[in-house]
């Protein structure tokens, strides 16, 4: 019974409260701003911060969603526990990988990757060349024809 109790008290305070248009269009206008924010800082390249401002603009984005268009805000209780601890589990879903990421030892991280400063490995001409014992010769010629002679 408190279930249906919370929710009777919910849509009598809902009937009280009526928010008028100008709420939603402020909301609107910041969504269209974060969009511009979110396309303008794409196109520049930020090594190092540019995912977690991404990351940042689209829960900020999100959050604004949940919390205005499907009133959230409006609402008392287990609805506001749970997305509090969606957004917690969010976080640290986000947060613990990108901190184990950013700890790696050295040797850890393949060359040649975006995280690595080691130099990256390119056999594809060495191998080409017959260094690892395989690829195109260059003179496409076998040892004998190249003047070797049997015994």
């Amino acid at each position: 019974m408190g279930i249906a109790n919370e929710s009777r008290q919910e849509e009598q305070n809902m009937r009280e409260e009526h928010h008028g248009a100008g709420r939603y269009w402020l909301i609107w206008g910041l969504l269209l701003v974060l969009t511009v924010v979110t396309v303008v800082t794409g196109r520049i390249h930020i090594p190092t911060w540019g995912l977690v401002l991404a990351l940042v603009i689209a829960s900020t984005k999100g959050t604004l969603v949940l919390l205005y268009f499907m009133h959230l805000a409006d609402h008392r209780g287990a609805n506001r526990l749970v997305f509090a601890v969606s957004i917690i589990f969010v976080v640290l879903m986000l947060a613990i990988p990108l901190v184990d990421l950013g700890t790696r030892y050295r040797g850890a991280t393949p060359p040649g990757s975006t995280y690595s400063d080691l130099q990256a490995l390119d056999i594809g001409a060495d191998a080409q060349e017959g260094r690892y014992g395989g690829g195109i010769r260059k003179e496409g010629k076998t040892g004998e024809e190249s003047g070797a002679t049997k015994q």
